[in-house]
């Protein structure tokens, strides 16, 4: 097939437009939808961090994993394009069934989206590819700019699906992300005739910022097995990076969310609400209360991402260009090196974070173990008669600790009363809890979205499906008075030392710089070390490699509250620190082995 000047645009083949366009919608949805998960899951669903990273982990190393198989389903059976249509239908139809409550509709999300990607993902690139003849010079190029729509997806999709999440609920978020995917599936469709494919065998390799060299041929079984030998010591420190770097889907968001004050232009702290009720801080109206949500947090990377490129891959060629371009090996542990310090620079950060909120008390209900709250810093000294905080109590522990302490009967009839409202043909139920404790009422904004409350006839009316964040609200209205006075004070007194969003900023930037020094040139590395027989199979090692990580980065988020934050932070630093020195002090060895491949 050969391609007409009519068929261009810009210099490009039309079809290149049309990819563009529907990877940056399909991006939109899925880091849009990402921003949300571990907010949705601790927030909504009420689920501890441990159950919520796990299940994050599994999502995220099966979406990552899916595309190994997609692609051999695409070349076998479906070829590119349906593989494409499949997998858009299937991300759709995933980030709709999100914007409903049931736990049944969230799992069968998942696995629609997990399996969506898994079509797409691979195959979108593949067309990428195909437009172009073999060593046309203009398919680097082309390779550039599709990265600029996977970015570009990936930096609006947290800002307006969290934005949606904050002012009316993460259901609004999750259907904007899938009205994202549905304008993606609409422009393949509808302008997949552009798709002017001039080669089915090319190979396709992701942008990189550099030139990518075919992998040199041998017949060398030394060569070869030193090459493989090399690839394989490099997906083991790409592991070591992305378990790090991918904290930013699960830990990050959680600092983001409960200890950062989000505020960009000022240092003034906007209102804590407790019991339904604003309280503390202080609201101007004015721009400097602009607020970025804990979820769009997640667009700094990929802003970084777009602003620094182009400069990283002018510093590459101007090293080049005077014989002192390190090798792929030394870049990549110059990468791992800067995660390292992005987790460094949140040393200080939890340093400040981590100053005293104390409260008289006299004692604590000797049902509750305070160790498991706070992250390990809260505590109680009897003889001093004072319950002391260091740093933020997170809104959950508040929550939870005076759940603690409502009265059993209490409890048991409320969860009887949820479960008889979700199985009623009305979804509505209404029992007499003379268990209530006086002056109780429902006051916070989820249990006041399902309950309300008679204080004369003492009767509580659930309707509707009750989440688990507005059982636990229910619950704590109904906690030991005076427990629940100092608590609540400690709470408004701890939240003041919320730390400020420049923190993260300077995290994600150093994180991006790392990125950018080891994922695309590791990439270019696996097209040129490759066997020629089994490329495909180490380019899919790399994604699996990252797959793993994936789990792994969630496995270590669990473990989130369970320690204090200097110390969660002080982990990666370390890891990261000692595994990049490692890799340094190989980088000679790796290079022999590479037998001239830079």
């Amino acid at each position: 097939v050969t391609n007409d000047r009519k068929d261009e645009l810009f210099g490009h083949p039309k079809g290149l437009y049309v990819l563009f366009f529907t990877e940056m919608w399909e991006r939109f949805s899925f880091y849009g939808m990402r921003a949300l998960l571990i907010l949705y899951m601790t927030n909504h669903f009420f689920w501890s961090q441990e159950k919520a990273s796990s299940v994050m982990g599994t999502y995220a190393f099966l979406a990552y994993a899916m595309p190994l198989f997609g692609g051999i389903m695409a070349d076998k059976w479906l070829g590119a394009r349906r593989a494409i249509v499949l997998g858009a239908l299937l991300l759709t139809a995933g980030h709709f069934l999100m914007a409903f409550e049931a736990l049944f509709f969230f799992y069968t999300a998942l696995a629609l989206i997990v399996s969506g990607v898994g079509f797409l993902k691979p195959n979108i690139s593949t067309q990428v590819g195909s437009l172009y003849k073999p060593g046309d010079p203009r398919r680097d190029g082309a390779f550039t700019i599709f990265y600029m729509g996977i970015n570009l997806g990936a930096f609006a999709g947290p800002l307006i699906c969290d934005w949606l999440r904050v002012h009316y609920g993460y259901h609004y978020g999750f259907g904007a992300a899938g009205v994202g995917m549905l304008l993606g599936l609409l422009v393949y469709v509808l302008w997949q005739r552009s798709l002017v494919e001039l080669s089915q065998e090319v190979e396709v390799e992701e942008p990189a910022g550099e030139e990518i060299e075919a992998p040199a041929p041998s017949h060398r079984p030394r060569v070869t097995r030193d090459r493989v030998m090399v690839l394989l010591v490099v997906f083991a420190f790409v592991i070591l990076f992305w378990m790090a770097f991918e904290q930013a889907a699960n830990v990050m968001v959680v600092w983001a969310d409960k200890h950062t004050n989000l505020r960009v232009f000022s240092t003034e702290l906007p209102p804590i609400v407790v019991d339904g009720a604003p309280a503390g801080g202080t609201m101007t109206g004015t721009w400097r209360d602009w607020e970025l949500g804990a979820g769009a947090t997640q667009s700094i990377n990929p802003f970084f991402i777009i602003t620094l490129a182009p400069f990283v891959a002018m510093f590459w060629i101007w090293l080049a260009r005077r014989k002192r371009q390190p090798s792929t090996p030394a870049k990549m542990a110059l990468g791992i090196a800067l995660v390292a310090a992005a987790f460094l620079v949140m040393i200080p950060a939890a340093k400040f974070e981590n100053r005293v909120s104390q409260v008289q008390l006299n004692r604590v209900p000797q049902s509750i173990d305070l160790s498991q709250y706070g992250a390990t810093r809260l505590h109680h000294d009897s003889v001093e008669g004072v319950l002391r905080m260091k740093g933020v109590l997170p809104d959950l522990d508040r929550l939870r600790l005076l759940a603690e302490t409502a009265p059993e009967s209490f409890t048991k009839a409320v969860d009887a009363l949820i479960e008889k409202a979700a199985n009623s043909d009305t979804k509505s139920a209404s029992q007499v809890l003379t268990s209530a404790p006086p002056g109780f009422a429902v006051l916070d904004d989820e249990a006041a979205k399902v309950a309300t409350w008679d204080p004369d006839t003492q009767t509580l009316t659930l309707t509707g499906v009750v989440p688990g964040r507005a059982r636990v609200e229910l619950l704590a209205a109904a906690a030991d008075p005076t427990f629940k006075a100092a608590v609540d004070k400690l709470y408004l007194a701890a939240s003041m030392y919320r730390i400020s969003i420049w923190w993260l900023f300077l995290h994600y930037l150093l994180a991006t710089m790392g990125e950018l020094c080891l994922s695309p040139v590791g990439l270019s590395l696996v097209t040129k070390m490759a066997p020629t027989k089994h490329a495909s199979a180490f380019m899919g090692g790399w994604f699996l490699s990252t797959a793993v990580a994936e789990k792994l980065a969630h496995v270590f988020g669990g473990m989130w509250g369970t320690m204090t934050p200097t110390r969660y932070f002080m982990f990666f630093v370390l890891v990261c620190g000692v595994g990049a020195f490692l890799m340094a002090l190989i980088v000679p060895k790796l290079k022999r082995m590479m037998h001239g491949i830079e």
